[in-house]
């Protein structure tokens, strides 16, 4: 399986992955713009502000109405990041055109609705409709507010923040609480009118329909934009810790402490030999039969929960476990001596095979969805990369222990969080919020 790109105007390409698997149809038209504070929370909420209505359907329930009408479609709107990379778009599933009994365009009048919302949103004085804005914001805050409230992927971003500081990486995708308060009906459409024109646009088609319909439809859809100039994108890549690591203890109302190490990996994705890292964090912490999970959680019984999580655009990777508070330095210890032993080769067989079979099972897995293998051809292009699961699998199978050794060794610490519970716990567990 490959990837056919077609470009569709200046800044615009559609990317068709051709597969025969599914019944239905994907298509997602993704903004990408570098990721920065004073335009995240604009963007955020850009996308949740198009899809409350249009000129054609100009509520929720209207267009809502149109999409099952049109053999129920869905749209979804999405906001990421990829590095420091902000993504935010659409993503629009249909019923495959085979299936259509009255032989409707299914996808084609999906695109219409998708195009309506992207282009001609519903509208009072020239701007977005108030009541739609204070209404998505409050949703957006609430979300922003859930990202706190789930304390263990609340401590990583509290990591990634410290680390990066200074650093575009340290940015959430959604913004902050305080800046999406700021923002105004009139501040935000004229945000929408200028982003949209300077956003690299990548539209991704994953299906079986013909490459020039699908391509005709698409620039169809993109004709209200023309050519657009996007803003470059990059990445930081910083390789190796700058200092010796910082150690960060923040008082939180939890039950369970947090502990969380942040290293420089000195491995990104453009990288000809990142696949040797990703057997090496697989190794470390990529499943249950890791060695952070069967060390230090199974045999030594220090935390909770313990897995290893690379960025393989930006060259990091985070250690997250849950730990009671008096665990908190030989925690850490023991998570440095896992990382230790594999650059001494203290490997066994049966956990480097384990590693390899979980990282195949998990490339073929991508096939199963059409999200999935978005996501993975997402990834690449932005690291200037267009390589398929499968060839991946090859790869994998050819690493030594000798190459995961040394992508361990060129691993930094570079920060310890420590979100230090300072509430009972109910039981034995610990609780894990």
């Amino acid at each position: 399986m490959s990837v056919i790109k077609k470009k569709i105007a200046g800044g615009i390409t559609l990317n068709i992955i051709p597969t025969e698997k599914f019944k239905k149809e994907y298509l997602s038209i993704n903004f990408l713009t570098p990721l920065d504070a004073s335009t995240a929370s604009l963007n955020a909420l850009t996308v949740k502000v198009l899809k409350r209505g249009t000129e054609s359907y100009p509520d929720m329930q209207a267009i809502s109405r149109a999409l099952d009408d049109d053999y129920s479609a869905e749209l979804y709107d999405k906001v990421y990041r990829r590095g420091e990379t902000q993504v935010f778009g659409f993503s629009c599933l249909t019923l495959g055109g085979d299936y259509a009994v009255d032989g409707t365009d299914i996808l084609g009048e999906a695109l219409k609705i998708t195009g309506e919302v992207m282009f001609r949103p519903a509208l009072d004085n020239s701007v977005f409709k108030e009541e739609y804005v204070e209404s998505e914001k409050k949703n957006l805050i609430d979300e922003i507010g859930a990202k706190i409230n789930n304390k263990n992927s609340w401590a990583v971003s509290r990591c990634r923040e410290i680390m990066c500081e200074g650093e575009r990486f340290a940015v959430s995708e959604l913004g902050t609480a305080e800046d999406v308060a700021k923002i105004t009906a009139a501040s935000l459409y004229e945000h929408y009118t200028k982003v949209i024109r300077s956003c690299r646009i990548e539209i991704f088609y994953v299906g079986s329909a013909d490459e020039e319909k699908i391509t005709s439809d698409v620039k169809a859809l993109m004709s209200p934009l023309g050519d657009v100039d996007p803003a470059p994108l990059s990445t930081e890549v910083i390789r190796k810790a700058r200092h010796e690591p910082r150690q960060v203890t923040e008082d939180v109302a939890v039950k369970q402490g947090k502990l969380i190490l942040g290293f420089r990996t000195d491995a990104v994705l453009s990288d000809d030999d990142y696949h040797a890292f990703t057997l090496f964090s697989e190794v470390y912490g990529g499943s249950p039969s890791s060695k952070l999970f069967m060390n230090v959680r199974e045999k030594l019984s220090l935390c909770y929960y313990c897995w290893a999580m690379p960025d393989a655009q930006k060259g990091v990777m985070f250690v997250s476990s849950g730990i009671e508070n008096d665990n908190k330095q030989i925690a850490e210890s023991e998570i440095l001596n896992q990382l230790k032993n594999i650059t001494e080769l203290d490997i066994t067989d049966d956990e480097f095979d384990a590693a390899k079979k979980s990282l195949v099972n998990g490339y073929k897995e991508i096939y199963d969805g059409p999200g999935s293998l978005e996501s993975w051809y997402m990834g690449r292009m932005l690291a200037g990369r267009d390589d398929s699961p499968l060839e991946n699998v090859e790869r994998i199978m050819s690493v030594t222990k000798e190459q995961v050794a040394k992508k361990a060794a060129a691993v930094t610490l570079d920060t310890v969080y420590f979100m230090h519970g300072t509430e009972k716990a109910d039981d034995d567990n610990g609780g894990d919020e």
